[in-house]
């Protein structure tokens, strides 16, 4: 069997704060094969973005944290590098996509200056080429005029003009991975749709694996092979993406699915809501993290945590009540 492109095993991140220590990301695992999109899905604050930066670890200079577990990158444990093993790795290797490119992009500097200062740093190529690529780069994400935007500032561009400007920089160095954390959230439907073409297109030409992270579950959908769903720093499931919208097993995602508008549904019924607030933290429930949320939540779930065990082949759950779930949906379809 070939290695994963990306490999995260049993992943712990612990942020050591004036409280105490509190553990974002507890005993996360998944992979990411060469040229596949992965989707990671999740209300705010379940753990997704916390995830995806510490696989290239920005945490390191800025906060106090600690991690434990592996992440294996073309097989070198990305947490065991060097600060500079780890910056020759960022932004040649993986590259990471915010969920606003206004507060990514420094708005001090030219577009083509922080595209050609991401070449430079990482490739020998002169100042002229470097600039000659950042135009090339433009014009592939579809920016209009790229020999004149290359000298804009970023609050001279559209949301989605930056987003492209943000991609290009983000390809400047052709990666093996990219990280896709809510690109398309802060852009209006069109925009997105054109963004979601881009990123699936620079996808199949280039080979990259993507994780793309998200809230929108018609992304997914659209976009992906693969889906974790994460809950309070943990994943609940993860399955093909036809697996996982015809048979959702854990109670979370179920009620993630319920809460997607259906264009022949009932309008004079509401949206179905999965009552309660995600915990805090420094407050999580000693049994099913998902417990005092869920309508199947007996005794058991309220001690002891459950196991994260495998369904089918590609397909893990972490509940107590997954083959009650399924035995009712599959009487719900016979009857």
């Amino acid at each position: 069997m070939n290695q994963p492109l990306l490999e995260v095993k049993e992943l712990k991140i612990h942020f050591h704060t004036e409280r105490g220590t509190i553990t974002a990301v507890d005993g996360v695992s998944f992979h990411v094969e060469e040229g596949e999109i992965l989707g990671v899905v999740g209300e705010s604050g379940c753990g997704k973005s916390v995830t995806s930066q510490a696989i290239l670890r920005l945490f390191d200079e800025r906060h106090a944290v600690h991690y434990d577990g592996e992440i294996f990158f073309k097989g070198t444990d990305l947490l065991q590098l060097s600060t500079a093993g780890m910056q020759q790795i960022r932004g040649n290797d993986i590259s990471m996509v915010f969920q606003d490119p206004l507060s990514s992009l420094n708005p001090v500097y030219t577009i083509g200056y922080q595209i050609a200062e991401s070449i430079l740093l990482h490739q020998k190529v002169s100042k002229k080429e470097a600039y000659e690529k950042a135009v090339d780069l433009l014009r592939m994400t579809g920016i209009p005029a790229p020999e004149k935007r290359v000298h804009e500032y970023p609050h001279q561009l559209s949301g989605g003009m930056r987003q492209r400007a943000m991609i290009a920089m983000t390809l400047a160095c052709q990666p093996k991975l990219l990280i896709a954390d809510e690109p398309t959230t802060a852009l209006d439907v069109t925009i997105q749709a054109q963004i979601l073409d881009l990123m699936l297109q620079l996808n199949r030409d280039h080979g990259m694996g993507v994780i793309f992270i998200t809230h929108d579950l018609g992304v997914v959908a659209e976009i992906c092979s693969r889906v974790v769903v994460m809950y309070l720093g943990q994943i609940v499931e993860e399955a093909d993406v036809e697996t996982l919208f015809s048979m959702p097993r854990h109670p979370y995602t179920r009620g993630l699915m319920k809460s997607i508008p259906q264009m022949d549904g009932d309008r004079s019924q509401k949206l179905h809501v999965i009552e309660g607030m995600v915990p805090a933290l420094d407050n999580i429930p000693a049994g099913c993290r998902f417990a005092p949320r869920c309508p199947y939540a007996d005794g058991l779930c309220h001690e002891l945590p459950p196991e994260y065990k495998q369904l089918t082949a590609g397909h893990r759950v972490r509940c107590w009540h997954a083959e009650k779930i399924a035995q009712e949906e599959e009487k719900s379809h016979v009857s």
